[in-house]
This record gives structure tokens, sequence and C-alpha cells, in this order.
């Protein structure tokens, strides 16, 4: 038959004794109880009692008693492998008590401590029976349920647990069980007092449970005299100073203020059993007595070390004349430091990086096995990550859901926030800003976050960050990543080069922006990759020929913001042609920067597209500059019937021919930009006839044209199953 052990150290504790053994032996449990008695040579009668409950006693000298020590003996002889300790004047409350604290061990198979409620007895004041009921009222939902308790690692829980550690840590021996498997990893300490809050910190640190069982309730509470409580608090925070290193802030404001806080708390008490009014004066007089004296006693105790020996000996309950600091090793949760001269750094439970940490190990892409159907409207997943009004690359996503919307596709916006998002922002007030400075009609919903994601045809990432979490986002058919650019030239050599390029290497099926941004994808990274190019709003950008142009104003797009657009680099250029022709009238865009130049210029800043498409049909020449793929902005200039100054390379000629044909192209050297702005002030004969082909560009390449495009992927994609 399975054995539970029932442990009391015992010292002169004939007052309560017989009743709380008689009260052990009547425990109703389905197991065999053995009473384990230590006694530190009684001389009151204790053995006498102990033997007629026939408790197993263990006799020690006094001088060899220590309460973690102690119990550590207890648990070595103990026969059962659960050991639920009390003391002397502990008495349970009623015959399932035992049963209780054993139920607390069925919770999960990590329990490794068990603890209960104290009820202060009858005659205890009513400082100490408010202050019980509030402690144990701190678990169980007001201490009325069974609550199990971790530590969670998260930057949440651990700055938590080191604002408030006792919500974990605290344990009583006073009525407490201790799962044997757990304590030979962990036993108590051997100090003289606080074994029991060592115990349950260093438990719940090495990863175990800790359940509060509120039927698990003994009758347990001091009362003294004044000034006997004095000498019990100086006693008691003495011992949390040696042990814990605890020490009690004292000043005039905090501690007045904490002894107000105490005496509230018993006014409310006194409130709650029916005292009120004038009869509220006497009682809450005397409290304010015991919390002062509880005060100083705490503020004295944990400063003993200062207190001459003779003195602390007068303090003391003990009569205990010494200061001795335990060497204890330092919580490695709860330290602040390991060097003296170092700061703590605080814990950021909102890290922007968590997402990308927990994303690893690295695994491909989660999709469900389905039948290839593609044909009918499709359910369409878009997880974007958070904008700015005027986001080139968002104003494309938006478009593109609403022609989608417009072949009868169902379409829901997610957005993801870290590490750099709008946080609190609410879904209506996000698609309203979408229909009022994006696309007026998009009817999609919108969500913020992932919760309340339920499944999809198709779950589209719309950026790096959001490749990580799309990646993982159960019940989809198939998975895409509409990859408007190489968004690894994005950064400097860094960790957000390395994560951007992850997402390249998780198996997507990609959408790309631009036949060279697909060849990238296919020729680097062996990817699947279809391709669309963007439309014009034609209806806003409306073609102007030469007859309203301003003389010499070039519109720039200086987005200071997006290191692609090599700003500084156009702007080198411009200096020089500004030596040449200090008549240039250069006209600043798309930035918030505030920025200061060696020549005459104006900035519109961040400026609507109604507002743009103004400035295009004044200016002479537009400069757009693209590292990676270019930009749509150069088409929309065109579209105005802008002549436009862009930079060699592929990724720009592969979609706009060769220069002069649709734009003009410059090496990238200031020189060379210089020469290119001037070449289309001079010779406007030919600049107005490449604007007339850049036009017509521009009309084949509509908004529709770019929706079939994604709808013929995505369609693509699920009828060719993985």
């Amino acid at each position: 038959m399975a054995v539970a052990t029932v442990a009391i150290p015992v010292y002169n504790g004939a007052r309560y004794l017989d009743e709380v053994l008689s009260a052990v032996r009547s425990q109703r449990v389905d197991r065999e109880v053995e009473l384990l008695v230590i006694d530190s040579s009684s001389t009151d009668g204790s053995l006498e009692i102990c033997e007629r409950y026939g408790a197993r006693i263990h006799s020690i000298p006094k001088s060899e008693f220590s309460h973690g020590g102690t119990r550590n003996l207890a648990m070595e002889m103990a026969r059962g492998e659960h050991v639920a300790f009390i003391t002397q004047d502990a008495t349970p409350a009623h015959d399932r008590w035992l049963a209780a604290l054993l139920e607390g061990f069925e919770q999960a198979d990590d329990v490794a401590l068990v603890f209960g409620p104290h009820d202060a007895r009858p005659d205890a004041s009513h400082m100490i029976k408010s202050e019980m009921e509030r402690h144990f009222a701190t678990w169980g939902e007001g201490g009325t349920n069974i609550d199990v308790q971790r530590l969670g690692h998260s930057a949440a829980e651990l700055d938590l647990y080191r604002r408030f550690p006792g919500l974990w840590t605290f344990f009583s021996d006073v009525n407490g069980c201790v799962a044997k498997w757990a304590w030979r990893q962990v036993p108590y300490r051997k100090v003289p007092y606080a074994e029991d809050q060592l115990l349950g910190r260093e438990m719940i640190e090495a990863g175990f449970a800790k359940v509060f069982h509120p039927e698990a309730r003994v009758l347990h509470s001091h009362d003294y005299p004044p000034m006997q409580f004095l000498r019990r608090y100086f006693d008691e925070f003495r011992s949390l100073r040696e042990v814990l290193d605890h020490v009690e802030e004292a000043s005039p404001y905090r501690t007045a203020m904490t002894i107000r806080g105490l005496v509230g708390h018993d006014k409310r008490w006194l409130r709650r059993q029916g005292v009120h009014g004038r009869a509220l004066v006497p009682p809450l007089a005397v409290s304010a007595r015991h919390h002062t004296i509880r005060q100083l006693g705490a503020i004295v105790g944990t400063r003993a070390d200062r207190v001459p020996g003779p003195l602390r000996r007068k303090f003391s309950l003990e009569g205990r004349d010494t200061f001795v600091p335990y060497d204890i090793p330092e919580s490695p949760l709860l330290a602040r430091t390991t060097q003296d001269d170092a700061r703590a750094v605080p814990l950021d439970s909102d890290w922007g990086w968590d997402f990308i940490a927990r994303s690893y190990p690295a695994r491909p892409v989660l999709t469900e096995p389905h039948s290839a159907h593609a044909d009918g409207p499709l359910r369409l997943a878009w997880v974007v990550p958070p904008w700015s009004i005027g986001s080139g690359g968002h104003t494309t996503i938006f478009r593109l859901i609403r022609q989608l919307e417009l072949r009868g596709h169902r379409n829901a916006i997610f957005l993801f926030e870290p590490p750099y998002g709008r946080r609190g922002r609410r879904a209506a007030s996000l698609r309203k800003e979408i229909r009022q400075h994006f696309v007026d009609d998009l009817e999609a919903e919108v969500f913020v976050g992932l919760d309340d994601f339920d499944s999809a045809d198709v779950a589209i990432a719309t950026g790096w960050t959001t490749a990580f979490p799309v990646r993982d986002l159960p019940r989809c058919r198939e998975k895409a990543y509409l990859v408007q650019d190489h968004e690894p030239e994005f950064f400097a050599t860094s960790a957000q080069s390395i994560w951007a390029e992850e997402t390249y290497r998780m198996g997507f099926r990609c959408i790309a922006y631009t036949p060279w941004m697909a060849d990238v994808l296919r020729s680097r990274y062996g990817l699947e990759a279809r391709w669309f190019e963007c439309g014009s709003d034609l209806d806003t950008f409306t073609f102007a020929g030469e007859e309203d142009r301003q003389e010499e104003v070039i519109a720039v797009y200086a987005r200071r913001e997006t290191e692609r657009r090599a700003v500084d680099l156009s702007m080198a250029g411009l200096a020089l042609l500004a030596e040449r022709r200090p008549t240039i009238r250069p006209v600043l865009f798309g930035s918030r920067q505030y920025t200061q130049l060696p020549f005459a210029a104006e900035d519109l800043g961040v400026v609507s597209p109604r507002r743009l498409a103004r400035l295009y049909r004044e200016a002479q020449v537009g400069m757009v500059f693209s590292l990676t793929t270019h930009s749509l902005v150069a088409q929309e200039m065109m579209a105005s019937g802008l002549p436009v100054v862009e930079l060699e390379g592929d990724n720009v000629g592969s979609a706009l021919g060769s220069s002069g044909e649709l734009v003009e192209l410059a090496a990238r050297r200031p020189d060379a930009i210089a020469d290119a702005v001037e070449h289309l002030l001079e010779d406007r004969a030919s600049a107005a006839a490449m604007a007339r082909r850049a036009r017509a560009f521009t009309e084949s390449r509509t908004w529709e044209r770019a929706g079939d495009q994604v709808e013929q992927a995505l369609r693509s994609f699920l009828a060719n199953p993985r």
C-alpha cells in the first residue's frame, strides 16, 4: 500500500500538539499515513503526546536543529514518496486536508510542491485574520481554485517574476507537501530560517511546478503582545537578511505609506465583517500600532548587522545576539547584474525580433495536401507589414487585392506588426486608412495580428518579416510570396540582411515584381517564380506635352528613408549640374526628413498622388533612382509625359530598354548623372519624343493586366500541388 508521510519538527509543542496529531490521525486518505516527528529535546511532555498517537519519533539535540537541515533529515527518513510538513501548532482544518495536498500532485507530472492556506485561529486579532486572508487570496482566483504555477521564460514572465517573485516562490513548511523525487534534485538549504522560501524559489527556477490547493487548509496563527511582536518581527526579518539578503525599505514617506496601506487593508476587512462608522476607530488604532511595530521590527531586523550584540539580544524573542550571513547562491533569474559596475538591461516583453527567434530551427513552408482544384473564387489571406501613408509597396499590394476582388476572390488583410509596427491600432481605423489614402473602394476585411486567421486557399507573404509567420500558418492549401524587391539589399551586412535572405530558402512559390526580380529568385535561390508588372493610375497621372512645362524644373524622388533610392548620389549629380546651370530648380519629394544642400532647391515632402501628378506635368525632367527593382514612381512620371533619368543596370534596363528608348539611363557617377539631366534639359525635342514612347508603354501596363498576372500565378500554384 502506498505511504504518505506527515512530518512535524517538535520542540516543547504540548500546547497544540494533541489537537494537531488528533487531526492528522483523522485524515481520510487512500494510503497509509506515516506520522514522523523530529524532536529537538522537548521537556514539556511533547514526546508522550507523540507516542500516544503512534508517531515514529527521532530525537536530536536542540543544538543540531535547523529549519532546513532538520527537514532534509525528515525527507531522508520518510517512507512516503510525498512528505507533508506542518508545524507543531498548525492543525489540519478538516479530514480531507492530506487528500487535498496529495491531489495537488495529480495536476501534472512535474509538480514538486503543494501548499495550502493558513486560517487564523478564532482568537487571533483582526490584523492577523486580515493578513492571512489577503495573502492566500493571491493564488487560485482569490484563494478559491487549484492553481498550478510554473515559471515561464518569456521576457514578460521574467519581468513579472523579478517584480513580484513571491507569486512564484512562496512555499510554507507550516502547511506544504514535498515530492521526494524533486527533493532529491533540489534539497532544502541548511539554513536557520526561510528554508521554505529558498526551496520554493529553487524548485520553481529548476523548472518544476508548484500547486496551491484551497482545500488543504490548516489553523495557524501567532498573536503576541505588542512588544513581543516587535521582537518576533526583529528575529524574522534578521533571518531574511541573513539568508536572502533582504533589506526592508526605510524612508519616512515610504514607511508611512506602507503603514497606511496595511491599515487600509484592515479597514476594508473590518467592513466586510460588518464594522462601520465610529466602531472602526478603536480597531484601526490597534492596527496602526501593530503595523508601526511590524515595520520597525522589519527595518531594524534587516539592519541587524549594524546593531550591537547586546542590543540584538534584547531585541530578539529568541534571545540571540548574533548576525550570521549565509552564503546562498544568488538566483540567476532574480540577480540584476553579475558585475558590480554594470547596469541591468531592462527586460522588453515586446522585443521586436522575438518572432524571428521562435522561427528556428529552420523549416519548410507548411501546406495542406489538396486535390489541385484551382477553379472558382479563392480565399486569399494577405499578411502585410505596417505601412506609412505614401508607401509605394503597400499601394501595389492594395491595388492587386482590389483587382482580385473584382475577379470574385475573397480577400482578408492581416497586419503583422513586429518589429516596428504602430501598436494599438484598431482594424477598423486601419481599413479606413487604406480606403482613404491607398484604394478607396477596397472591400477586404482587415485584422490586426494573426489570432483571427482561420484558413485560406492561399496565404501570401508580402515582405520578408511576414514570410516567417506565413510559413507556419496552418490550414492553407498553398503559400505564396509576393516579392517586390530583393530585400536583403535593403540592409547593410547585418542580422536583418541574413534573415531577409533566409526567407528565400523557405520554399515559397514566388510572384515577383518585374521579370528581373523573378530571374534573381530563380538563378540565385532556385525558387519557382512567376512575375507581374505594375500598372499606372492613368486617370490621375494624365499626359501633358511641352507647352505647360516650367523651364529648368526637375522633379526629384528624394526618399531618404529608402537607401536603395541612392538619394545622395542624385544630390551629388545635381550639385555638379548646379555649378554648370545655376538656374536649375530641383523640387524634391517623397521624404519627411529635413535636408540641407549646397544648391538651391525646394522640398514638397510627402504629398498626395494628385499633387505629384501636377508636379510631373509642370517639370521638364524627372529623376528616380533604383538600385534594385525600378520604382513605380518612374512609371507614373512616364505616364505624365515627364522625361525620366534613371540609373544604368539590368534591374532597370531589362524592363525599360536601352538609354533613350523610354528613359535616359545614367552611369552611377555624379558627372554622368549631371550630363544625362542636362541632355534632357537641352534637347527638348528628343526628350518629348521619348516621353511619348514612355506614355504608350505605360498605357499597356495596366492594373487590370497586373491583376491577371497575379491571378494566373495563384491558380497555377494551386493546380500543381507540391
